[in-house]
Order: C-alpha cells, then structure tokens, then sequence
C-alpha cells in the first residue's frame, strides 16, 4: 500500500518492472534485480541433538560460524583428526581353557537347608538367606532361582488349617 491505496499493478520505482505485492508488503519498492541489499544467509543452532532453529546472518557472517561450529554445514570433511588404521597382529592371543574348580553345595542339599530354614523363620527372612547364600558363593545362579521357586510356591499355597476354616464358613 501506498499512502493507503493499495495499486492494481505494482512496478519498479527503478526499471519500471512488474514486481510481486510481497516486496511491497515488506516495504519495498525496488525489485529484486534492482535491490543493492545482500541476500541474507542463515546459522542453524542446536542447543541439543534435536529441536535446531535458525538464526538470520548475513552471509559473510554465516561463513565465519559455519567454519567455527562443529556442526557447520559448509564444512564436510574432518581435517583435524588423524587418519584410522588397524594394525594386524601377528599372531593370536593363546587360549587359555580353565576348568572351574568351585565346589558348590549340590541342589538336594541346598533345598533341604533352605526348606528347614523357611520351617523356622518364614518367607522373607528365608529369600533373604537364600540371596546371601548365592552372593557368598555357596550354591550358583540357576540352583538358587529353582528352589526360590519352590519356597514361593510353598509361601502361596494354602495351608491344611487355612483350607478347612475356608470350606466350614462357606457351609454356615
């Protein structure tokens, strides 16, 4: 617009060429072939691996900050690291076959102390020794998994006294 008038056909102030109502909308009157401004550039900025915005720069400056931001774009090579080789080795390391030479309590066994002590002392405390039990090297991984199964199912199982207070209210 112009003094508010808003013109059919928008030309030039220079050349006298049809030029587009946007150019006007930004406040200028010169076409782009006759325009003495600098194409403006852009930096992208990245404050974290995603979420980049854009910074308008002129396009002198775009190139001073793409040359220093390590994640410029002009820039596609590394030159500051050096060069990656493998170095092939002669001959391999020796292979060394160790037998493990742990004893570990067999599982009948494990069960029955663990068994006995669930008898004395209940489920909490009897996870809890059969954990120490595992951790001081006494029974292994798997063994201790199997009969930790075996004490929950015992805890979740209903007992005998517990079965017949169930099914004698159910009768009332």
């Amino acid at each position: 617009m112009i003094n508010g008038i808003k013109p059919k056909v928008l030309k030039c102030s220079m050349c006298s060429n049809e030029m587009p109502s946007g150019r006007l909308d930004m406040g200028y009157t010169i076409c782009t072939k006759c325009s003495t401004e600098e194409k403006v550039s852009c930096h992208t900025i990245y404050p974290h691996k995603t979420g980049g915005y854009i910074q308008v720069v002129s396009k002198e400056q775009s190139q001073r900050l793409n040359r220093l931001d390590r994640r410029g774009t002009g820039v596609k090579s590394a030159p500051n690291y050096k060069p990656f080789t493998i170095q092939p080795t002669d001959e391999p390391k020796p292979f060394r076959n160790k037998r493990c030479t742990k004893q570990y309590t067999t599982y009948e066994t494990a069960l029955q102390m663990v068994n006995d002590y669930y008898d004395e002392w209940g489920y909490k405390p009897t996870i809890k020794y059969l954990r120490k039990l595992n951790s001081s090297g006494t029974i292994p991984l798997l063994t201790r998994v199997r009969i930790q199964d075996v004490i929950t199912d015992r805890y979740l199982e209903p007992s005998p006294r517990a079965l017949t207070r169930h099914f004698n209210n159910r009768r009332k």
